[in-house]
């Protein structure tokens, strides 16, 4: 047999078309298969109505809680944060759309008379085409107690505030300091106060927050119970920032006889450190004692004058009042007799003929000064009633640099 003879179709020389044709067969054949296989899975776990599944955690809602106060006075105490496990049947793809938070568990407290625990069935509602299997309990237990009131104070607290060194901060004051609060009798005895806290972040003056309160209990721990009705969610809390501020005491004088010429005046202490919010301090440049009286001032005098703050400020250094020495320096004292009593308006008699008045002025004037440069009046323009009255009299001095020590007092009459 020659090179160019074909091989038998037994051998192993080129393939007949019948061969070929067999093995695509088969290779179609599996593919197939295989797509078919994958399409019936998919269908039997995407599309079947018969595919099943368990949502866990599905809260529990409690229905005619209204009901249940309005009628009996009673409130939910226990039971409120329960929550089942829901089988449901449906297309997969259907049931992957929800989630527990889609499911409805509840039960209904509308029937319920006294207080205690009560077992209570539990319904289900569930998103259209989904089908109901089974619930994990059925029922659940529901404690229900008696409506009470109570009354508690307001706690501020700053949890975090920057404010510096040169600042403090002041005591937070809420609005309003007390609220109501109505519930359980058993969940409202365990109520201490209401607490606010506040983050204020960076403060350079006061400040006004508002904020939710939590109850606390004697621990401060949360009382949490959704029954508990509060007459106040959220209050108002000022909390002031307070500077301070060395700020010199003073004294004043009525007629401006003292001077640095002819009087020594110390106030110890000199000065007082005052504290108060910005708005306060702001205008305050000094502290007057009083104002002192020359006339009134007979000799060298230590008096002790309590310190009055401006409003809304308080004294840091915990004194409350400063010493005033006076020393009269450079002058000397005179008594002149003043026999010529000038009246203003009639009517009255001068009982009085003379007067001896104590002077006070400088030294180096005192000497010159006689009766005659002293002249007092007595006005009698707005006097009534009869018989003998007395009436202060004016005093003036020729010398501008003198003046009386003391009051003075005329007597007149009617007859």
């Amino acid at each position: 047999m020659n090179a160019e003879e074909k091989k038998s179709p037994g051998g192993r020389g080129e393939r007949t078309p019948g061969g070929y044709s067999r093995v695509v067969n088969v290779v179609a054949f599996i593919v197939c298969l295989v797509i078919a296989v994958s399409a019936w899975l998919y269908v039997m776990q995407t599309e079947s109505p018969e595919y099943e599944e368990t949502f866990a955690r599905v809260a529990i809602e409690i229905e005619n809680t209204s009901r249940l106060s309005q009628t009996n006075s009673l409130s939910v105490i226990g039971g409120w944060n329960a929550s089942v496990e829901v089988k449901v049947k449906g297309k997969k793809s259907d049931i992957a759309k929800y989630t527990a938070e889609d499911l409805s568990a509840s039960v209904d407290v509308g029937a319920i008379t006294a207080p205690g625990v009560h077992t209570l069935d539990v319904s289900v509602r569930l998103p259209e085409r989904l089908t109901f299997v089974s619930c994990y309990p059925s029922s659940v237990q529901v404690e229900v107690d008696y409506v009470a009131t109570k009354t508690v104070r307001v706690e501020p607290r700053i949890v975090s505030a920057s404010y510096g060194t040169e600042r403090e901060l002041g005591d937070p004051v809420a609005s309003p300091a007390e609220i109501t609060v109505s519930g359980p009798s058993a969940v409202l005895e365990t109520v201490a106060s209401a607490r606010v806290s506040l983050s204020l972040g960076e403060l350079t003056g006061s400040v006004v927050a508002v904020d939710t309160v939590t109850l606390v209990d004697s621990e401060g721990e949360p009382v949490e119970n959704p029954y508990l009705t509060l007459s106040s969610g959220s209050v108002s809390v000022t909390v002031p920032v307070y500077e301070k501020k060395t700020v010199p005491l003073k004294v004043d004088y009525r007629y401006g006889y003292f001077n640095n010429l002819y009087c020594k005046v110390t106030i110890e202490p000199a000065s007082v450190t005052l504290k108060g919010e910005r708005g306060a301090l702001e205008s305050v440049d000094f502290i007057l004692l009083d104002t002192l009286d020359e006339k009134q001032i007979t000799s060298d005098i230590t008096r002790s004058i309590a310190i009055s703050v401006p409003e809304k400020t308080t004294l840091v250094d915990g004194v409350t009042a400063a010493t005033v020495t006076v020393e009269n320096t450079n002058t000397s004292q005179k008594t002149v007799s003043v026999t010529d009593i000038k009246k203003i308006g009639n009517g009255y008699e001068l009982v009085t003929k003379s007067l001896e008045i104590l002077l006070r002025g400088p030294t180096t004037i005192m000497d010159k000064i006689e009766a005659k440069d002293v002249t007092v009046t007595v006005d009698l323009t707005k006097l009534t009633g009869t018989g003998e009255i007395k009436v202060e009299a004016n005093v003036a001095v020729a010398s501008s640099f003198v003046y009386e020590l003391g009051t003075y007092y005329v007597t007149v009459k009617k007859n």
